[in-house]
C-alpha cells in the first residue's frame, strides 16, 4: 500500500502541472485590448478640392490687319479702363479715309442747302448722303483696325509687339513659357480673380450657384479667403466625368496672381455620421488601404473603412453602424479571428 502512495503522488503532482502549462498557454493567446464604440454625431460634410488661380477675364488684344506700331500707350502692369486707348498702327489708309470723308461732308453740306433752295433732285440728294453714311462706316473700320482699345478695365500683364515693330497676323512662339502668342498686348481683369476647380458627378448636385467656398493658397499659408461659387460648366467631360466649376474672389490690390495653386473648401449643411476615434485606425504597409478591428462575441474582425473627415479625435468613416466596438489599444497583437480580453479603464 506504501509503494502504490509512493507512485501516485508524482503522477498527481506531475499531472497537476502539465494543466497550468496548458492553462498558461491558452491565457498567451488570449490579447488584452483596450476598445472605444462608434458613436453618431452631428457634422458639416467639406468638399475639398485642388485648383488653379485665373484671371477673371483676358484677351489677347490685336487689329484687324497687320500694320507697324507707331505709338504704344501703356506698359506692362498699367491698370487700364474700358475703352482706353492702348495702342495705335500705322495709319496711311485711316488718314486717306478720313481726306474722303471730309470732302464728301463738305459736299453734301453744299447740296443741303441748294436743296432747300430747291435747286437740287431729292435723287442727287440720296445719292450724295448714302456716300456720306458709307464714308462714316469705313472711317470707323480703319480706326478699329488701326486702334486698339481695351475692352473691360484691366490690368496689362505682357506686351507681344512694341513700338516701330510690325504686327503680324502670324501668331509668335515663345520659348521660354512655350506657349503662343497672339495679338499685339494681353489684357487680364485681376479683381475679382477666380479659382477653377474640377467637381465630379456624383457632387456636382451638391453645389449651387451662390454657395460660399474657402479658399487657402500655398503663397499665403494660414489665410482664408472666403469666395462664392459663380459659373458652374453645364456640361461634363467624357473622359474625366467632372464639370468646372469657378469661384470668384475679391482680391483688393491684386495680392493674388493667376496661377497660384489653390485648395478650396466648400461646406454643406449640416448631417449625421458615425465618428470612431483616429486611434482605432491603422493603414496595411505598403497600402493606402485603412482598416479596424471591431470585437464580435469576443474575437477580433478585421475591417477596411474609408475615411471621409477628420473632426477633432475622431474620424468620419463610411459602412460602419453606431455602437459598434472597435480596439483602440492593442492593435499590433491582433489577426483576423484572434481571441481578445476587454480590459477598458
Amino acid at each position: 500500500m506504501k509503494k502504490i502512495i509512493a507512485f501516485t503522488l508524482p503522477l498527481v503532482i506531475l499531472m497537476s502541472g502539465c494543466g497550468n502549462k496548458e492553462e498558461k498557454k491558452e491565457e498567451a493567446l488570449i490579447a488584452r485590448v483596450s476598445t472605444a464604440q462608434s458613436v453618431e454625431q452631428l457634422y458639416h460634410p467639406v468638399l475639398v478640392y485642388s485648383g488653379t488661380v485665373q484671371a477673371n477675364k483676358e484677351a489677347n488684344l490685336g487689329a484687324t490687319l497687320p500694320g507697324k506700331i507707331e505709338k504704344m500707350y501703356c506698359s506692362p502692369g498699367a491698370t487700364v479702363q474700358k475703352g482706353t486707348l492702348l495702342a495705335e498702327l500705322s495709319g496711311e489708309l485711316l488718314t486717306q479715309t478720313i481726306v474722303e470723308h471730309d470732302a464728301l461732308q463738305k459736299d453734301f453740306d453744299r447740296i443741303s442747302r441748294l436743296k432747300d433752295k430747291g435747286s437740287v433732285s431729292q435723287m442727287e440728294f440720296d445719292h450724295l448722303k448714302a456716300r456720306l453714311d458709307a464714308s462714316d462706316a469705313k472711317v470707323e473700320m480703319m480706326k478699329k483696325n488701326t486702334q486698339v482699345i481695351a475692352p473691360f478695365n484691366g490690368t496689362i500683364v505682357d506686351i507681344f509687339v512694341h513700338e516701330g515693330e510690325n504686327f503680324s497676323l502670324v501668331p509668335s512662339i515663345d520659348a521660354q513659357n512655350i506657349s503662343i502668342n497672339a495679338g499685339i498686348l494681353k489684357l487680364m481683369q485681376l479683381n475679382p480673380i477666380k479659382v477653377n476647380i474640377e467637381v465630379s458627378e456624383k457632387d456636382l448636385t451638391k453645389i449651387k450657384i451662390g454657395q460660399t467656398a474657402n479658399v487657402q493658397l500655398d503663397a499665403y499659408p494660414g489665410k482664408m479667403i472666403t469666395g462664392k461659387i459663380n459659373y458652374i460648366k453645364p456640361v461634363l467631360s467624357s473622359s474625366s466625368r467632372t464639370a468646372t466649376v469657378e469661384v470668384e474672389l475679391s482680391n483688393p490690390g491684386n495680392l493674388l496672381k493667376p496661377g497660384m495653386y489653390a485648395n478650396v473648401k466648400i461646406e454643406l449643411p449640416a448631417t449625421n455620421g458615425v465618428f470612431i476615434p483616429v486611434s482605432s485606425i491603422f493603414r496595411q504597409p505598403g497600402t493606402s488601404n485603412d482598416f479596424i478591428y471591431t470585437v464580435v462575441d469576443g474575437k477580433a474582425r478585421k475591417l477596411q473603412i474609408r475615411q471621409l473627415q477628420t473632426q477633432n479625435e475622431m474620424v468620419l468613416v463610411e459602412g460602419l453602424s453606431s455602437g459598434t466596438q472597435v480596439v483602440t489599444i492593442g492593435k499590433a497583437k491582433l489577426s483576423e479571428g484572434s481571441v481578445v480580453e476587454i480590459h477598458n479603464k
